[in-house]
């Protein structure tokens, strides 16, 4: 048997792409294929930064094997320095190859791409934290919140059901007011911001938004994920905590049957005392699948003001401490 061919795709494969990962969700049926593979087409489609140059598979003999995809993220740091982060994503064996060595070696032929694409680190989000461990990435812990299922207050009449046309703008700005100093989080353009509300739900998302005077003060995002539902993002203007909170009261009241809302607060104090003063009071917990691995070194040391002779993982984390930084659920991939 030839050895697989690490390599990335031609544009006449994303349907071979497609249908490979359409075998994630275990189903044979020919609806459910198609599902699948819709629910996988959103990526290439509405990403902005999907390349097929970043989209790798191993291949043997004409037939794919496994893949993965690299979409391209910019995000932020203190004093306005950005990351060219690869965020790795739908990395995938198909069963019959699995235990061969396939999504390691994939991963390894990624690896050595990315500087040549001009990426100083690269990110995902593993359920196999042993696995990704052995191949060099690193947890950095992220701090999420869970409020458990219980009576929320009614939320005022003037929270409305996002709109993108009405809205859109609004968020944005809100977006980028509640974000611009905050370490981690992605900075967006319109095209991200376009193409993100059609990928990041699960498929389908719920979103609410507060006005004063006509104008967007605040918004909150969520969606449901392995049986929770997820407050995929929020942000409000500096003044406009109280109406946040209004937003993911309302939210969290419409949540049932489900156990309970998870989000991510930090590093917002005065709005998890604003959610607290609504009975809605959340426990902090630590998510380690947020993985991360340096890419090139000299150009990482280089965004992050340090030698690189003294450039560590551990000093790459030092700069998205848990309390003090975030990225949104709604930026996964």
């Amino acid at each position: 048997m030839t050895e697989p061919r690490m390599r990335a795709i031609v544009a006449e494969e994303r349907a071979a792409v497609l249908d490979l990962l359409a075998g994630w969700f275990d189903d044979s049926a020919a609806a459910d294929r198609a599902r699948a593979c819709a629910f996988f087409a959103r990526y290439l489609e509405h990403v902005p930064t999907f390349r097929d140059a970043l989209c790798f598979v191993a291949e043997r003999d004409g037939r794919l094997l496994g893949t993965l995809q690299v979409f391209r993220k910019r995000v932020g740091l203190a004093a306005g320095a950005t990351l060219e982060v690869a965020a790795v994503g739908n990395v995938y064996t198909a069963p019959a190859q699995r235990g061969a060595g396939i999504a390691s070696r994939l991963l390894d032929h990624a690896l050595v791409q990315l500087p040549a694409h001009g990426f100083d680190a690269a990110l995902l989000f593993a359920s196999r934290l042993d696995f990704y461990g052995r191949l060099g990435w690193v947890t950095h812990p992220r701090q999420l919140d869970f409020i458990p299922a219980g009576t929320a207050p009614p939320a005022p009449a003037d929270v409305e059901w996002f709109d993108d046309e009405r809205h859109l703008d609004g968020v944005i700005a809100v977006y980028d007011a509640y974000n611009g100093t905050v370490p981690g989080a992605t900075v967006r353009d319109r095209a991200h911001w376009t193409g993100q509300l059609r990928y990041a739900g699960n498929p389908a998302e719920r979103a609410v938004v507060a006005r004063e005077a006509g104008h967007v003060v605040a918004y909150a995002r969520a969606t449901t994920l392995f049986d929770v539902q997820v407050v995929i993002e929020h942000g409000a203007l500096p003044w406009a905590t109280e109406r946040l909170a209004d937003c993911i009261a309302h939210l969290h009241a419409g949540a049932a049957p489900l156990p309970g809302t998870l989000l991510q607060l930090a590093p917002d104090a005065r709005l998890a005392a604003a959610l607290a003063a609504r009975g809605l009071v959340p426990t902090s917990i630590m998510d380690p699948t947020w993985m991360w691995r340096i890419v090139d070194p000299r150009r990482l040391a280089d965004r992050l003001g340090v030698a690189a002779a003294a450039l560590s993982s551990a000093v790459f984390a030092e700069r998205l401490p848990p309390g003090a930084s975030r990225y949104w659920i709604a930026d996964r991939f």
